[in-house]
């Protein structure tokens, strides 16, 4: 088990720069991989993992190398708070660790309501320290993070590793948690039912970082979908499925190895990482001897730089969301809802209609505008300004003129999307220690109907008020109240 000496203590206190952590930890055996669970190398690593995660788990609260200090700098659980959990642990007093929990704590980026774009870099640093953490308590120098590659094809798509569901065994209980859903425990598919495939790798096919317009960006695709649907799929709302209480699960880190692992596929496909004032943002990490390190986001764009790497990236989709021409020019409202409350969702499918009133200057009905449309423009439905009292703890489904009283499972050819809840829930992330560029635009989701609504307009059933329909995939808590805020048909 890790010790703190007064010497660590004391160095608690102080910053060290990335850098010369890097030097010392990160780069000093060169390069290591990170390898697929369910590989051999990533078997054995997983017998380390689940040694570490008790390990961890039996340290003293105040080690920022203990299993909730480490949780925490995710975010507190959501049945207290983050100040009465540091005087929980801390006590009244002053300490080097204390400060450090008040820094890190709740600084997850960016589930409530900061910059977007922090997403992947702040998990990036995140799981990197997690990594080097479990290394030392370990004492195995050689372990690396295994990822989750839950979008693999075959029988093994969607299913936990089983070194996650063996509940009493001596050696990989640890790793197993009962707030998981029935079929993530079950060791089956956690998207078994699901219409479409939501644990697909569209992101991969956004040919910018950031959003512009109606277009989504791969770091808000990923965010939003894959993301935010492996969340859901896995764990109710006191594990994986909300964000207080997700990084209690020791798979939590598997997953988001495995977004890591996506975002370095993303670049290596030539994605290119954004330069902006939020690159220069910080946040602080606690090394293995609680030492204070202060990251900056633009030391983790590059995974070589950081030291290491991955068994496999995914290939290039054949395929890429449009960009340039596309990006710069400014979406056109063509229709949206019109309701001022927003659309509130239940345990059955809801269905409305668009508004085509004020939404654009011209005469012409709809589906004619819609068709006589350039054929380089694009045609997107947005919906934003999503809200819930808790977590629904399902997927929602997303059909554009469904026929009314069809049944959505049964009716393919007019989904359009998945949506989640996830990160709905307005969170308060405290006094930690980020120095960032403001707060973040509101989130949503972006499906491109291009191809639908031509097919719809050809086939003359696109209506001139097309119908939206919200359709949930399993019984959603009854507290939930979600509401989507907005919906529109933009053409860009």
């Amino acid at each position: 088990m890790t010790t703190i000496s007064r010497r660590d203590f004391v160095r608690g206190a102080a910053a060290v720069p990335l850098s010369l952590w890097l030097l010392k930890y990160a780069g000093a055996q060169g390069t290591r991989v990170r390898y697929d669970a369910r590989s051999a190398k990533g078997q054995e690593m997983l017998k380390i993992y689940a040694g570490a995660v008790k390990s961890m788990q039996g340290l003293a609260g105040t080690d920022p190398s203990n299993w909730t200090f480490q949780w925490y700098t995710h975010f507190v659980k959501s049945s207290t708070t983050k100040s009465a959990e540091i005087t929980r642990i801390f006590g009244t007093g002053p300490s080097a660790h204390k400060d450090l929990a008040v820094a890190m704590w709740n600084t997850c980026q960016a589930h409530s309501g900061q910059n977007e774009n922090l997403f992947l870099p702040w998990h990036r640093m995140f799981v990197l320290f997690f990594e080097s953490i479990v290394r030392a308590v370990s004492k195995r120098d050689e372990f690396t993070l295994p990822y989750w590659n839950y979008s693999a094809s075959g029988p093994t798509h969607g299913v936990l590793p089983g070194e996650f569901l063996k509940k009493d065994d001596p050696v990989y209980g640890p790793l197993y948690i009962a707030e998981r859903n029935q079929l993530a425990n079950a060791g089956k598919p956690i998207d078994q039912g699901q219409p479409d495939d939501p644990l697909g790798l569209q992101s991969l096919t956004q040919a910018q970082y950031s959003p512009s317009g109606a277009l989504q960006g791969f770091c808000l695709a990923i965010d939003s979908g894959l993301h935010g649907n492996v969340h859901v799929l896995t764990g109710n709302r006191e594990n994986m499925g909300a964000v207080p209480w997700a990084a209690r699960d020791p798979i939590f880190w598997l997953h988001h190895c495995n977004i890591d692992r996506l975002w370095a596929s993303w670049n290596a496909n030539g994605g290119v990482n954004p330069k902006a004032p939020w690159n220069d943002d910080t946040f602080v990490f606690a090394d293995t001897k609680g030492t204070r390190v202060v990251a900056k986001v633009s030391d983790y764009f590059d995974i070589a730089k950081l030291g290491y790497s991955y068994d496999r990236l995914e290939p290039k989709p054949g395929k890429t969301v449009a960009a340039g021409e596309v990006a710069t020019r400014k979406p056109q409202r063509a229709a949206r809802v019109s309701a001022e409350s927003g659309v509130a969702l239940g345990a059955k499918p809801v269905r409305v209609q668009l508004d085509t009133a004020g939404a654009t200057e011209s005469a012409q009905p709809l589906p004619q505008r819609l068709q006589a449309a350039p054929k380089e423009q694009r045609v997107f439905l947005v919906l934003s300004k999503l809200q819930a009292q808790v977590q629904p703890e399902v997927l929602y489904h997303v059909y554009l003129e469904l026929p009314e009283g069809a049944a959505p499972e049964k009716n393919a050819d007019y989904h359009v999307g998945t949506l989640t809840f996830f990160d709905a829930l307005k969170l308060d992330h405290g006094d930690g220690g980020h120095a960032g560029h403001g707060s973040g635009e509101d989130k949503f989701y972006s499906f491109d109907v291009t191809d639908l609504v031509r097919r719809l307009g050809a086939n003359k059933t696109l209506s001139e008020n097309p119908s939206v329909t919200i359709a949930p995939v399993g019984e959603p808590a009854s507290a939930a109240k979600p509401v989507v805020g907005t919906i529109e048909l933009q053409v860009q």
